[in-house]
């Protein structure tokens, strides 16, 4: 088992985010001519939103936990336009106007927040919009996903704690559409949660993709403006927040 006391011998890990480990784009979305296709290529050449705080010194061990990272979570910035997020927003309001912001959570995971869930969108803009993002997001899933996306509104001294989503309940792709604010996820394994952390930066209007060993082995929790949501050392303004999460359906066997 690795310890922090293991000498480091060659390398020194500070910070390894590069945009060929962030963005696996060619496993995870098909070639298309559409304006969200043009999006996601572009992201290649946008500045990293991944900082690993991993032990300073590099082995098998270490390696092979960024590469079990890095092959199960992407982020792909200005996935939808400024048009798109504002539609996407004017119905989301309308399914949220007549809730409050809750301050507790039934297993204490969230904190300021209002939520509801959305099967079918009214605008056909929206519809559309949503339609291609679940298609590339799950072109690789072997279950089927939930049509249900879950809408999650934070507001600005709101938070999620860290978690992982139980595997009774969805499966092993987790997407989500951040919109309104830019906001600071911060990842850690949940068996050495203080040597395995991963700092995120979710752009306003980004895709965030998790699967296998992200989803699975690294709990998850977006951080408050109070917090403080910090990253690269720069401090993030973490605004009222609303998330769009697309999940696929369980294993069967997981649903016994």
């Amino acid at each position: 088992m690795f310890t922090g006391n293991l000498a480091c011998k060659e390398i020194v890990l500070n910070q390894l985010f590069s945009a060929s480990r962030l963005f696996h784009l060619n496993k995870l979305f098909s070639k298309s001519s559409s304006s969200i296709e043009h999006n996601i290529l572009k992201s290649v050449d946008k500045s990293e939103y991944v900082r690993y705080k991993f032990p300073k010194c590099i082995n098998n061990l270490v390696d092979i936990k960024l590469q079990q990272f890095d092959s199960s979570f992407t982020i792909v910035p200005d996935i939808v336009s400024v048009d798109e997020e504002s539609r996407l927003i004017d119905e989301i309001e309308k399914s949220l106007k007549r809730l409050r912001y809750q301050h507790d959570h039934w297993d204490d995971a969230i904190h300021g927040y209002r939520e509801t869930e959305i099967i079918t969108w009214k605008d056909q803009n929206n519809s559309n919009v949503i339609q291609k993002l679940r298609n590339r997001v799950f072109a690789e899933s072997i279950t089927e996903q939930m049509q249900r996306v879950h809408v999650l509104d934070l507001c600005d001294k709101g938070y999620v704690k860290p978690h992982i989503d139980s595997i009774r309940f969805c499966g092993n792709i987790i997407a989500g559409l951040s919109l309104l604010s830019d906001s600071v996820m911060r990842l850690a394994d949940e068996k050495h949660p203080d040597i395995y952390v991963v700092y995120a930066l979710l752009p306003r209007r980004s895709l965030y993709i998790m699967k296998d060993s992200a989803r699975y082995q690294y709990t998850h929790e977006i951080l408050s403006d109070g917090a403080p949501s910090v990253f690269s050392d720069r401090q993030i303004v973490r605004e009222r927040r609303v998330s769009i999460v697309m999940r696929n359906e369980p294993p069967v066997e997981a649903e016994k």
